[in-house]
């Protein structure tokens, strides 16, 4: 601005010392999948018709004893209907998806092995948060995938079980998964009379849901939209057995719908118990370290400290306010060190400057519990 020469009031921008982090993306989901055309390496599609578009409409149901091999099979899925599976989520809030496409072979050749290499190529590749390879259970593709997501750090995984599964089948199949990177959905739906396994449609409500409300609340509660039915009816008895497992079960509910109705990972601890602490944990992890990249070479001293302590507690500052941490103040929802007593002498001779971050997550209202009694004025004298 330049001096003033007159008297009066004189408005000035100045820069902020404090670097903003933004928030990651949350809601790009990955589907991996036999297409009948398209490229083979990862492409972001918006729309439906966009997906017909890039990479066909449908995939031709193969011959009985092909089929027969993959269905029967443990180590099997229906892989012909992952169009159906792309439209499911963008029916159900999606909006953006990135389309990994399994190699065109013949269908008497495709085995796990193409689906396995097609998630091992994405070790680095795009940038997505969910991930699923909508109608497969093979152990060895659902582990493959998992492993990805922890390795990467960066994304949840959303898994099918085979299709017409009873209860005591369902809880075996879970039986040989765990992680906190990924959850199960169960069971599977019917759309225009054909049962499609639910993970594309269940990614496109975790879009939803983040969008509407944050990605610290729970994908569940919410409708599902684009189907006909569920392809078998989960009562209050059996969810009971599945829910402590970590088996989210889909429920239909007169007048409200079919409906999403758990929120727990494949972990056996319980401090990763609910999809939403792990996803936004996730959530904040990615957006400090991409928020916070300008520290790298900047001198380690206290001035910059000062700076990242600044930087990180605004960011959650704003998280707390949007309901992502729990504390009735931001002291109570964080903390955030950055100083001699986070690093020693030979951290600071060997260039590392150590930020120690804790916070205190939301977990779900899973268990909803009114206490009514009876009341009567004389009961209050």
């Amino acid at each position: 601005m330049t001096e003033p020469l007159s008297p009066g009031l004189f408005v000035e921008e100045v820069k902020t010392p404090i670097k903003r982090i933004e928030g990651v993306d949350t809601q790009t989901a990955l589907l991996i999948g036999v297409t009948e055309k398209g490229p083979d390496l990862p492409t972001s599609v918006t729309s439906f018709a966009a997906f017909v578009d890039a990479f066909g409409s449908q995939v031709s149901e193969p011959a009985a004893a092909i089929r027969d091999r993959w269905v029967l099979s443990d180590e099997g899925g229906q892989w012909w209907q992952f169009a159906v599976s792309v439209k499911g989520f963008f029916d159900n809030g999606g909006q953006q998806t990135v389309i990994k496409r399994v190699p065109e072979t013949n269908p008497e050749d495709l085995t796990p092995e193409h689906f396995i290499n097609a998630v091992q190529s994405l070790s680095d590749g795009p940038d997505f948060s969910l991930c699923t390879v909508p109608g497969i259970w093979s152990s060895r593709i659902q582990a493959a995938l998992t492993d990805c997501c922890e390795l990467r750090g960066d994304c949840f995984v959303i898994l099918d079980p085979p299709p017409a599964l009873d209860i005591a089948s369902i809880r075996a199949f879970r039986a040989g998964r765990s992680s906190s990177y990924a959850a199960l959905y169960y069971p599977w739906m019917t759309v225009d009379s054909i049962e499609v396994a639910p993970s594309g449609h269940v990614a496109g409500i975790y879009a939803r849901s983040d969008r509407a409300h944050g990605v610290h609340k729970a994908p569940a509660n919410e409708e599902i939209l684009g189907i006909n039915k569920l392809a078998r009816d989960v009562s209050n008895a059996e969810q009971a057995l599945l829910n402590p497992e970590g088996i989210n079960a889909l429920r239909s509910f007169p007048g409200h719908g079919n409906r999403v109705w758990g929120a727990r990972t494949l972990s056996s601890d319980p401090e990763f118990k609910y999809v939403n602490v792990r996803r936004l944990l996730i959530y904040l992890e990615r957006s400090i370290e991409q928020g916070t990249q300008w520290v790298v070479f900047e001198p380690n001293n206290e001035q910059t400290w000062a700076k990242v302590r600044a930087t990180v507690s605004d960011f959650l500052v704003d998280a707390w306010r949007n309901g992502a941490l729990m504390g009735q103040t931001p002291d109570t929802a964080f903390f955030v060190k950055c100083d001699r007593t986070t690093m020693t002498q030979n951290d600071l001779d060997n260039g590392r400057l150590v930020c120690l971050i804790g916070v205190a997550m939301v977990k779900p209202a899973e268990f909803v519990i009114f206490r009514i009694g009876q009341w009567t004025v004389e009961a209050q004298a």
